[in-house]
């Protein structure tokens, strides 16, 4: 019987599908995860179903939705509004995670980066090796308090850097005769976008970032005096600190991607690589400014739900199975990730607790084979907000008074045109409202969705703050 393949995960923070090159941008430099796609597979549509960190990583690692394990906002264990509110066992002690399933498989598991779904402080279950980021994550260089296997240690230097070295670390330890789960969480992509290597940066000093719309507020940006000195301020950014913005997060991308050749470089000197199923992802998709805000789903009053939130890279490489320069048009989220990965590693997904999962293994898509009837619909839902998105079109539906939105996205890529009310669209709407609710009815815990406004848990009301402008005026992480 062979013996099941090495999965590492890259799983970053932030990093819109837009921002890499594979996916059409045509100035981010991203040669490594371009030869990824390449090499294996590229997901056209890949969503996540929560524009916001902490919940799209909860569906990643279960499978399973924000209304079944109970997590509808970002989480910081030492938000002391947070800290008193964790559910007994921790925020996913219910559940049976991705890596819970691998190693009760064999597989040695390990996470170097951003696990950001409570108790960062020590490895999460499931991992027999962690090395994090307790706390606040914090700039994206310079002196930092991480946390190796339960133990602090503060290291200086460019976090993604000191990441990967950590990753590259638990490779080396990595027994050749057990296979390997490796999560590599790099925050790069992530605000504040400043700091970033100077040579990377200037690399991209002249770039006009035509991939980058001119920024033109939305009537429910939140966050508009987010750039460089204006922080905080309210004001307008200006065209120079937009420019630095830009410059920083294609940095970013270009940071993450050559450290992404020093793990798979590693893994060739070992002669592991071509057994090593490859993914690399992100949690939520970003805005430069795009549609008018600065970051993701919780960057408008209210919330929202808008393709460069949601839409996130998925391309992976395994040449045992996977054949070379496949494209996958079928839409998919982080809940077929989850089932994928199970399925790669043959594990049943669901467990022994015959848990509901939400999602469908896209393994045979990436290895070019035909799967009639494909669901097509993605479901997302940020607390009190649901979305539902077809190809055709997203309805996005705020609980319990509105305002909703109606777009019809063949004819409105750019979602500037909301039918929600318009009397010719009645009927779709209906139609959308319809499969949304009975897709919920079957994917939620009564006592743990998002709809249960009265009894949300502090950790939800973050968004409270925000409204204030209380966390951005006092220079905080926004995650």
């Amino acid at each position: 019987m062979a013996r099941a393949p090495n999965i590492l995960l890259f799983l970053t923070d932030d990093h819109g599908a837009w921002a890499t090159g594979c996916y059409g941008n045509r100035e981010v430099r991203s040669p490594a995860m371009d030869a990824i796609a390449a090499e294996g597979a590229r997901f056209a549509h890949c969503f996540t179903p929560c524009p916001v960190s902490s919940p799209a990583r909860a569906c990643v690692m279960t499978g399973r939705t924000p209304s079944q394990v109970g997590v509808h906002d970002w989480l910081l264990d030492s938000d002391p509004e947070i800290a008193k509110t964790v559910p007994k066992g921790g925020w996913l002690g219910a559940e049976t995670t991705l890596p819970m399933l691998l190693q009760s498989a064999g597989y040695r598991c390990g996470l170097s980066g951003k696990w950001h779904i409570g108790a960062d402080e020590q490895a999460p279950a499931g991992f027999d090796w962690y090395f994090g980021l307790p706390g606040r994550q914090g700039g994206h260089r310079g002196p930092h308090e991480y946390a190796l296997n339960g133990e602090r240690v503060t290291l200086d230097g460019v976090k993604t850097d000191i990441i990967t070295d950590y990753a590259l670390r638990f490779l080396d330890e990595a027994p050749a005769g057990r296979p390997f789960f490796l999560n590599v969480g790099w925050i790069a992509t992530h605000s504040p976008y400043l700091d970033h290597e100077e040579d990377l940066v200037e690399s991209y000093a002249n770039c006009v970032f035509e991939d980058i719309p001119p920024y033109v507020p939305h009537p429910w940006h939140k966050n508009e005096g987010m750039a460089s000195s204006n922080r905080g301020t309210g004001k307008r950014a200006s065209e120079a600190d937009c420019r630095i913005r830009y410059r920083n997060y294609y940095a970013a991308v270009t940071e993450m991607d050559r450290n992404i050749v020093r793990l798979l470089d590693a893994l060739r000197a070992q002669g592991r690589l071509d057994d090593t199923v490859v993914v690399y992802t992100a949690d939520h998709g970003c805005s430069l400014g795009h549609q008018g805000f600065w970051g993701k789903g919780n960057s408008t009053r209210p919330l929202n739900m808008y393709e460069t939130s949601l839409r996130v890279p998925l391309m992976l490489r395994y040449p045992k199975a996977v054949p070379a320069g496949t494209t996958v048009t079928h839409c998919v989220d982080h809940y077929d990730t989850f089932r994928a990965l199970c399925d790669f590693a043959g594990v049943d997904a669901e467990g022994k607790k015959a848990r509901a999962c939400a999602g469908e293994s896209w393994r045979a898509l990436a290895e070019g084979k035909d799967v009639p009837g494909w669901r097509e619909a993605r479901y997302g839902e940020y607390g009190d907000l649901r979305m539902i998105r077809t190809p055709e079109y997203k309805l996005v539906r705020r609980f319990p008074n509105g305002p909703d939105d109606l777009f019809d996205l063949r004819k409105d890529p750019n979602e500037t045109v909301n039918l929600a009310h318009d009397p010719a669209h009645a009927a779709t709407r209906a139609k959308l409202l319809t499969d949304l609710e009975g897709w919920y009815a079957k994917h939620e815990d009564p006592a743990k969705s998002g709809l249960r406004v009265k009894e949300l848990p502090k950790h939800n009301t973050h968004a409270e703050a925000w409204r204030d402008g209380l966390r951005e005026a006092a220079g905080l992480q926004i995650y």
